[in-house]
């Protein structure tokens, strides 16, 4: 796709990022240059290629180069430190890392556990500043044997020509991505290069449906599927993607203005913050015509589409599903439905007892791909997982819940599994947990989603059992949890509790925790200190 448009757009806009714009034929042309840069590095077809990374010209480039050699990308969550990110990085078993220079400390910081990284490619831009000898070897500061590269100089030294064609192999592994799973710890999940390719053309018809030349803006990371193929798609429609490091609430509507963008991909945090802010006579002078995501606010959904003059279409999807997502079946879309499933596969609700449920009623949605190789092939080096999320008739079970709608439309209603959705991040709840558990004085740690004040996305609840005798101190808890996790990580709210409900079978029953809300809860933005001493017991079952 890259190659042949390409060809066909040469010299028109295709991407442009914080550092750089660059033509589809200059695209073109860094992707060669990486996968000459890789491939002389020794990595090829099958080889793991990790990237840590802003939005940035070396995630694109690693990426696409990678895609090129049919190397495995796997783009590593900039948000992560310590423990998780050395968790993540240690199970993937990648040789190789690129990574921008303002991330490479956390990198460092986990070397040592990382027996089989060889190369670390620093985009070195501020490295100076750092006191790195990017010739050398990460030794020295984390124990690893690793070599330090600079990307740059390395890219500028690789041939620009294309590597040779690929053999014909639509189930070989493309991309690998961590993502939350139903025990909470994070999963590989592997696509396939049939995956990869639909998700690229399904993402552009499908979803960002822009024309030849017209604009689309992303302030999503580009460690996530969203803005992936947000990227992917605006190139398969000939588009030009506009992608910026970051959210900022203030500047966004002069971003969209500047690059003229008629198309953006939202979560719902993002609409939620823009609907707040305080209203301007000009809020429906922007250039959007339409905006897709997930978790739209459905109270606010009418009144942010009127403001600023935008259709609203909500979907669901997941990482597991690549392509296969749903969508509205009309414009305007209904409020809080995500409409219903692409041609490419089938669904069916399921309640408890494996039927269909009553009317109104939430069941659990399965999935059933109808062509080979198109949603994930399971989880990296873990079988015994891989099996649990299929029935033996071949349907995906989601762990997502769903509703019909009047009109058959589906309506998300929760997760069955732990992962908690916090402004846009599916987050680990063992990550929290364990942390939480380093403490001496806690005995047992269970973290939960509650509704944000916004009711849009999630803000999590670290509830905890102390040890016995132990002194409730739980703004030092906090305090200790903050050093230990990413800021992304540290939960707002800390409930203490004498006991945690459990089924017979010992296991904490967290739907009781989540369903406590806010009672009692010590919120860390207000320090209600008067909150501590509040506890509560829970009969166990006999036997537990």
């Amino acid at each position: 796709m890259l190659e042949s448009q390409a060809r066909r757009l040469g010299g028109r806009p295709a991407l442009s990022l914080p550092e750089a714009t660059l033509s589809y034929i200059e695209l073109d042309a860094l992707a060669n240059r990486a996968a000459s840069m890789l491939a002389g590095l020794g990595y090829g077809a099958g080889d793991l290629v990790m990237a840590r990374c802003h939005n940035s010209l070396t995630v694109v480039a690693t990426w696409l180069g990678a895609i090129k050699l049919g190397a495995v990308f796997m783009p590593v969550n900039s948000l992560l430190s310590g423990a998780p990110l050395r968790s993540v990085m240690a199970h993937a078993g990648g040789r190789v890392v690129a990574v921008d220079a303002d991330l490479l400390a956390p990198m460092l910081e986990v070397c040592s556990g990382l027996p089989e990284l060889r190369h670390i490619l620093v985009a070195e831009s501020g490295a100076s500043r750092a006191g790195l000898r990017l010739s050398g070897t990460a030794g020295g500061i984390s124990g690893s044997d690793a070599a330090m590269l600079s990307f740059a100089a390395l890219l500028d030294d690789a041939a620009a020509q294309p590597p040779p064609a690929l053999d014909v192999d639509p189930a070989a592994p493309a991309r690998l991505m961590y993502t939350s799973g139903t025990t909470g710890r994070p999963k590989g999940v592997i696509w396939s290069r049939n995956a990869e390719a639909h998700h690229a053309c399904c993402y552009g018809d499908e979803l960002v449906r822009v024309d030849q030349g017209e604009n689309v803006y992303s302030c999503l990371p580009l460690f996530h599927a969203t803005c992936q193929g947000t990227l992917l798609g605006t190139l398969w429609r000939g588009g030009h993607a506009h992608i910026d490091r970051g959210f900022d609430a203030f500047g966004f509507w002069g971003r969209i203005r500047t690059t003229g963008a008629v198309f953006f991909p939202y979560v719902g945090t993002l609409l939620s913050v823009l609907a707040k802010r305080p209203r301007r006579p000009d809020d429906a002078d922007n250039p959007v015509r339409r905006v897709m995501g997930s978790a739209a606010p459905a109270d606010r959904w009418r009144e942010i589409e009127d403001r600023f003059a935008l259709a609203i279409e909500d979907v669901w999807g997941q990482t597991e599903l690549a392509s296969c997502w749903t969508r509205p079946t009309s414009i305007p879309a209904r409020p809080g439905s995500v409409g219903r499933p692409t041609p490419r596969f089938e669904a069916r609700l399921v309640d408890g007892s494996g039927a269909e449920p009553a009317a109104g009623e939430a069941g659990e949605i399965w999935v059933r791909p109808l062509l080979p190789h198109l949603i994930f092939e399971g989880y990296f080096r873990d079988e015994k997982g891989s099996a649990a999320m299929w029935t033996a008739d071949g349907w995906y079970r989601s762990g997502d819940l769903m509703r019909r709608d009047p009109d058959g439309d589906l309506v998300f209603a929760g997760r069955l599994r732990d992962a908690i959705r916090r402004r846009g991040e599916m987050l680990s709840p063992a990550d929290i947990e364990e942390a939480a558990l380093a403490e001496p004085a806690v005995l047992e740690a269970a973290a939960v989603g509650v509704p944000a004040p916004d009711g849009v996305e999630e803000e999590v609840k670290l509830c905890v059992v102390l040890q016995p005798g132990a002194v409730p101190d739980l703004a030092a808890l906090h305090a200790a949890l903050q050093r230990r996790l990413p800021s992304h990580l540290v939960p707002r709210y800390l409930a203490l509790y004498a006991d945690f409900p459990k089924t017979p079978t010992t296991r904490i029953q967290k739907y009781r925790l989540r369903d406590d809300g806010l009672r009692g809860a010590w919120d860390s933005r207000r320090r209600r200190r008067d909150a501590v001493g509040r506890r509560r017991s829970y009969d166990r079952p006999e036997g537990s």
